[in-house]
């Protein structure tokens, strides 16, 4: 069987929502495009109606993850002075990056020194613009908070990953040729796992000037995907990031397995009728080798995502392909599903591959295809009967068992097109059970400083409440052992979510007299394991007797002590734990104490 690989986590940033309210937001339809943040610079200065007018931009309506002026520096060795002239984002990646490893239950210090891959889509340079306007500011940082291979490369030099690292600009299709680079990397061994995805932000007025000039943008402000109406695309933000491993090594590894990459792959249209007309038939010859290669007959996708970007070329062309390639492969009353979640959060561009992929996970996840939204006329320049294709413009239950697979499909204005194809993870076997009585589980919280400390508990106070008891004993595994234990550390137990949230929220508000959690700060260059042995009065009458008798291992070593012991004492620890000696020797210390440190 062809080798493949896993989604073990994942992280995002994207328009007007949230990881908790993402899927919420999508099943109920909506729309997540608003305008650029006003914080970003004078939007009327650069607005003007007319594209011929010099200098300006007819819309402004995006996408937009609002401030991103915030970043916690420290957490990641970089000075505030640095962190001011270092791209935000550079800085949304690497908070990313963190969240994806914590949500895949990897700690990042665990694979220090590893052949971990960095792939990174990016292509824009606004932060840069922006510095150019103030030469006076330039400094030594200047560089590497602004070149695009150092997104990539800070991300292998803060983490300590020794894979290829590199950045990928294929233009809208950046993250998906990233995300196919990473898996290529993966399956070759190259790399032991990667970090894979990307970024866009606004960041300067450029990007929105040149591609109206170019009537890209829609003066609707709406991605209207595959609607009669669709006049261009509207200009988004965000970012995410997945943690990949090859599959075999996750299963065996245990790790939580989100979907399974089937199969991805690329090319490039080359020569056509224009530099940024989309190339129906690359895409059909990509798409039937893509699927080819990964032995799925097209009569079994569930789902594809498109690209959709509402454009009038792109979305002619990109249909006819996925219906050439695909649609017209399965029967006349099995028509292949499409949609595009721009219609709900626009076009993030070089992230843009992202979105399709995320939204692709939580169908997976949830086996339901929610709407594209916006679609009130089909658009006539699409045969869609022809092709054998369905808009999904209602939310679409899929098939309740079985594997799901879906196909998300990426294009870049220079011609670069990349798809991808994820499939659920079909466990076999029985699995883990969970004690279902449940006594009183540890809950432990790190932060960098104490500060921090406090913002981590009152954060997870908020989080556990929301939580079933039932999700209790994962919860406590989680931060015990699959989270990054940092200097300032605060432990309690519970034994229900509401009791660990009261008590959480109670430190909050007065640590010092909080008796439920305990806080301090961890013991500088600790090393090595710690044996706690505890002193006279834990003895019992018979003790090692058993071990003695049915473990080698245990015996073995008694007589090895004992051999020791024997040169300052009169007496045979052996016998002593055999019950040879007579009764009642425990209750002489000289007797015990010697036998406990023994058995310990």
């Amino acid at each position: 069987m062809a080798k493949k690989v896993a989604v073990i986590g994942v992280s995002f940033r994207f328009p007007s929502t949230n990881s908790d309210q993402y899927w919420t937001d999508l099943l109920a339809g909506r729309d997540l495009v608003t305008e650029v943040d006003a914080e970003r610079w004078a939007l009327d200065t650069f607005r003007h109606p007319n594209k011929k007018n010099g200098g300006t931009s007819y819309t402004f309506a995006a996408g937009s993850i609002g401030d991103v002026s915030g970043f916690d520096a420290g957490f990641f060795g970089i000075s505030p002075r640095e962190a001011a002239l270092m791209d935000p984002q550079q800085r949304l990646l690497l908070e990313m990056s963190w969240e994806a490893l914590e949500n895949a239950g990897v700690k990042p210090s665990s694979i220090r020194g590893s052949q971990c891959g960095v792939y990174i889509g990016i292509a824009s340079a606004d932060y840069s613009y922006r510095m150019a306007d103030d030469l006076t500011a330039v400094d030594s940082t200047m560089a590497t908070g602004n070149t695009a291979s150092i997104a990539a490369n800070r991300l292998s030099y803060v983490l300590d990953l020794h894979g290829p690292s590199m950045a990928i600009d294929t233009a809208c299709s950046s993250s998906m040729v990233a995300f196919h680079q990473a898996c290529q990397s993966i399956l070759s061994g190259e790399s032991t796992q990667a970090l894979a995805g990307g970024v866009s932000l606004h960041l300067h007025p450029y990007g929105f000037i040149v591609f109206s000039k170019a009537s890209m943008l829609s003066r609707h402000g709406r991605c209207q995907v595959f609607d009669a109406e669709g006049d261009g695309y509207v200009r988004s933000e965000g970012g995410g990031i997945f943690l990949l491993k090859d599959y075999d090594r996750a299963v065996a590894d245990g790790d939580q397995i989100l979907a399974v990459v089937a199969n991805s792959a690329v090319n490039t249209d080359g020569r056509k009728s224009g530099l940024t007309v989309p190339s129906a038939k690359a895409q059909v010859a990509l798409l039937t080798h893509t699927y080819a290669k990964a032995g799925i007959d097209p009569a079994t996708i569930d789902y594809l995502e498109a690209h959709g970007t509402g454009t009038v070329i792109g979305d002619p062309l990109e249909t006819h392909a996925i219906g050439e390639a695909l649609g017209k492969r399965r029967s006349k009353n099995n028509p292949l599903l499409i949609g595009s979640v721009k219609s709900n959060l626009g076009h993030m561009e070089a992230a843009s591959g992202i979105a399709g992929l995320v939204k692709a996970l939580y169908c997976i996840q949830h086996r339901v295809v929610p709407a594209t939204i916006g679609v009130n006329e089909l658009n006539p320049r699409i045969d869609f009967d022809n092709l054998n294709i369905k808009v999904v413009t209602k939310n679409h239950p899929l098939k309740k068992s079985g594997k799901i697979i879906v196909g998300v499909n990426s294009f870049g204005f220079g011609g670069a097109n990349a798809h991808v194809i994820l499939e659920s993870h079909e466990t076999l076997g029985a699995t883990t059970t969970k004690p279902k009585a449940l006594a009183d589980l540890p809950i432990m919280l790190s932060a960098k400083t104490s500060v921090a400390l406090m913002q981590v508990a009152s954060e997870f106070a908020v989080f556990v409440a929301s939580q079933p008891k039932t999700a209790l004993y994962d919860i406590s595994y989680n931060t015990i052992f699959n989270r990054e234990a940092h200097d300032h550390r605060a432990v309690l137990w519970g034994t229900t979510p509401q009791s660990i949230a009261k008590s959480l929220r109670a430190f909050v508000n007065d640590a010092a007299r909080q008796i439920k959690v305990q806080s301090g700060a961890a013991l500088t260059a600790s090393a090595g394991p710690a044996f706690i042995y505890s002193g006279n009065g834990s003895q019992w009458a018979g003790m090692g007797k058993q071990l003695l008798k049915e473990s080698p291992v245990f015996s073995a070593t008694i007589r090895e002590i004992d051999v020791l012991f024997r040169r300052y004492a009169d007496f045979s620890l052996e016998d002593e734990l055999a019950g040879k000696n007579g009764e009642h020797r425990y209750e002489l210390t000289e007797i015990a104490q010697p036998a406990l440190f023994t058995l310990q």
